[in-house]
């Protein structure tokens, strides 16, 4: 809690130890670092980031010596970190740094949970430069021996704990186990567009390769050899990929920007950036370089080996003969057709998902409750004065214009980004679970009174809280209808009392059951959980419920004065309303509907001019053939059905094995997708008619063409 000049607000900060800037090779901009005696001794200095200096000390260049209020302790500003470094995840910005011996003073709690000397504490990251030389997998198996050495020597703590070593940056395992399955499928995505793209380029070049086949016969004539030819038309598909790659980076900068403009306009506890840095330069370019030398190939090979004498009199191939339906041309147009099907499906199963996503009921009002969290301890409150201030704050609020109720609850709904998911061991009194078995693991949530009011879910029994669910009174609970139907099957739970193992293990009689809503995301399956009367079960960190009658950003303001006036050191933050909750918890599937919608309709834009151009080059190089049929008698809409029935079959055979292809694939993003099947008929049906329907225009323009032709100079045709 950032406090100062009477304004406060909530910073992400980091305890490290006094060698921590000089083991990162982090010089200031600004003052100093830590001194070696302030890491022994506890000193109230801070270093702040160079974005907070400018946000809130607008850039002061005599910021160094001048004071501020830390969770309630007074800080002196030594130093500022340089604009780039904010902390060794960027992920996760910090914006302020103090000794890790101010632990005590600013993160207060039970005896000994602010000191160094307890050895279950394994709240710390320890960093560490490698010596030149030395492999991650070297000093991996060097911690192994650390780790059993601890654990030899202090078994109750240390038994079966290891050590993990990750490289600085993103590197946290849990952050990057969590990408790492979206940033794979993106990729597979990317890469069936680029196969695409160059199966088109590829088959542009057999087409041009067949116009230039008189062109190579002659150099073949002349004494060139097979190998300079190629190299030579390797060269030209290279200088194409990179030209093309080049563009590609230019357009990449342009549209680094839209993507950003997806995050929501609530403050995201994730920096959501997105940078093209030199690794994504190198990459793209030598993408670049390979796509032209695989892709570009197999037509440089086909150009260099023509007969002499048929190229040198420009015979045509019969590209119409029904042997030659399944050649290198079609093929690679039936394989566009396929994976084209593959990543539109995938676009259609996300877009369709965003929109059930829209529709899904959490359960609650999500379009009229603002939500504001508080963390009293980090102002050293105890529990009674943590009490007074949340009642307190509770009653001016509900005085305001606009505002029709008011409540708490430890986690808000659907927060998950912002605080943990709680759940505990819970089983129903009386029937403990057999020796050896674990209890199931129940959600929880401590709540206030008339919090079901405020948010508007049905209490379908018994009561809700009241004042008088305090300590001291009987231990009360409130249960969902899921809970019910799996702990109480055939009986009245009402009355039925639940063992929740908490910190303090307690017996809690339910008083009332509630329908079931959405706890942690909207795709979630129906779970069990539990309600617990905060004042019978006081915690720190609350969030404030405030239903309103209109809009809740209206109230915002109004109801941060309120805080202020009560501590203007204890800052709201995470203030937004339920529905900003739900947008954000969309914010993974509406990414992925959009960027899978836009490589989808690049799919089926590259998809339908291979079938163009394909079609257009078999119908210049069937000139002749069409003239003869038309010269002995057949019509324009033969000639055109001709044409047509030849390109849709190769789009009916791509589509029969894309549907396949999707099938199988398609089951990866099964946990991204809402209340959608990755099965689901009607996305299947439609993409494949749109394919069609998209194919049948790309033969139609030049089967239009084959119709137009003139007998008499198609009979002239060379």
């Amino acid at each position: 809690n950032l406090g100062s000049n009477g304004q406060s607000e909530r910073v992400e900060g980091a305890l490290v130890s006094g060698n921590y800037f000089d083991v990162l090779g982090v010089k200031p901009e600004l003052g100093r670092t830590f001194l070696p005696e302030e890491d022994n001794t506890p000193a109230p200095v801070a270093v702040i980031s160079h974005n907070l200096w400018q946000r809130r000390f607008n850039s002061d260049a005599t910021v160094v010596g001048k004071s501020m209020v830390l969770n309630g302790v007074q800080f002196t500003i030594v130093g500022v970190t340089p604009r780039d470094f904010v902390g060794t995840e960027e992920a996760f910005p910090r914006q302020i740094w103090i000794p890790l011996m101010m632990r005590a003073s600013v993160r207060p709690g039970p005896a000994g949970a602010g000191t160094l000397n307890n050895r279950n504490l394994r709240n710390l990251d320890v960093m560490a430069r490698l010596k030149p030389g030395v492999t991650m997998r070297q000093a991996q198996a060097g911690m192994n021996v650390v780790a059993t050495r601890l654990a030899q020597n202090y078994p109750d703590s240390n038994r079966n704990f290891q050590i993990a070593l990750y490289t600085a940056g993103n590197g946290r395992p849990a952050f990057r186990a969590l990408l790492k399955p979206v940033t794979q499928i993106l990729l597979a995505v990317v890469g069936l567009v680029l196969l695409i793209t160059c199966a088109n380029v590829a088959n542009l070049l057999l087409a041009r390769a067949a116009r230039r086949r008189k062109e190579v016969a002659i150099r073949l004539t002349l004494g060139a050899t097979r190998t300079r030819l190629i190299r030579q038309l390797l060269t030209e598909s290279i200088l194409l990929a990179v030209v093309g790659g080049l563009a590609g980076l230019i357009l990449n900068f342009w549209l680094v920007s839209l993507l950003t403009a997806l995050k929501p306009a609530v403050p995201l506890p994730v920096n959501v950036e997105f940078h093209t840095d030199w690794r994504v330069l190198g990459f793209t370019l030598l993408l670049s370089v390979l796509a032209g030398i695989i892709f570009g190939l197999v037509p440089a090979l086909q150009a260099s080996k023509h007969d002499l004498v048929p190229a040198l009199k420009d015979h045509s191939q019969q590209l119409g003969d029904r042997r030659r339906m399944f050649g290198l041309r079609n093929a690679l147009v039936i394989g566009q057709v396929a994976l084209s099907i593959v990543v539109l499906i995938g676009a259609g199963l996300f877009l369709r998902s965003l929109n059930r996503a829209r529709a899904i009921n959490p359960g609650f009002d999500a379009e009229h409750i603002l939500t504001l969290s508080f963390n009293t301890a980090a102002q050293k409150y105890d529990a009674t004065k943590a009490e007074q201030f949340y009642q307190q704050l509770s009653n001016r609020v509900q005085a305001l214009p606009g505002v029709e109720s008011v409540s708490l609850a430890q986690s808000a709904p659907l927060s998950y980004f912002y605080s943990p998911a709680f759940s505990s061991p819970v089983f129903v009194e009386g029937h403990e679970p057999p020796q050896g078995e674990d209890p199931p693991f129940v959600g929880n949530n401590a709540i206030g009174p008339n919090f079901f009011r405020t948010l508007g879910v049905p209490l379908l029994s018994g009561r809700e809280f009241t004042d008088r669910d305090r300590e001291g009174a009987p231990r009360v609970a409130i249960v969902n209808e899921t809970l019910v139907r799996e702990l109480f099957p055939n009986t009245n739970p009402i009355g039925q009392r639940l063992h929740v193992l908490l910190r303090q293990p307690s017996s809690w009689e339910i008083v009332g059951v509630v329908k079931d809503s959405k706890y942690r995301s909207l795709g979630e399956d129906s779970m069990p959980y539990i309600f617990l009367p905060y004042l019978q079960n006081p915690q720190p960190a609350m969030a404030l419920h405030v239903k309103t009658s209109g809009n809740p950003r209206d109230v915002a303001a109004a109801v941060r004065r309120e805080v202020q006036a009560l501590d203007p050191n204890l800052p709201a933050f995470n203030v937004m309303s339920l529905a900003d909750n739900i947008d954000i918890s969309l914010l993974p599937a509406r990414f992925g509907a959009v960027l899978i919608g836009v490589f989808g309709f690049l799919a089926l834009l590259i998809a339908s001019i291979g079938i163009y151009g394909v079609m257009s080059y078999g119908v210049s190089e069937r000139t002749h053939e069409l003239g003869i049929r038309m010269a002995l008698g057949a019509r324009g809409a033969d000639v055109l059905r001709l044409v047509i029935s030849q390109g849709m079959w190769l789009a009916v055979i791509g589509v029969a094995i894309g549907a396949g292809l999707a099938l199988a694939v398609t089951r990866v993003v099964k946990s991204y997708l809402y209340d959608v099947s990755v099965t689901d008929p009607l996305t299947f049906i439609a993409i494949a008619l749109l394919l069609i329907g998209v194919a049948l225009l790309a033969c139609y323009v030049p089967a239009r063409r084959a119709t137009k032709v003139d007998p008499l100079e198609a009979l002239r045709y060379e």
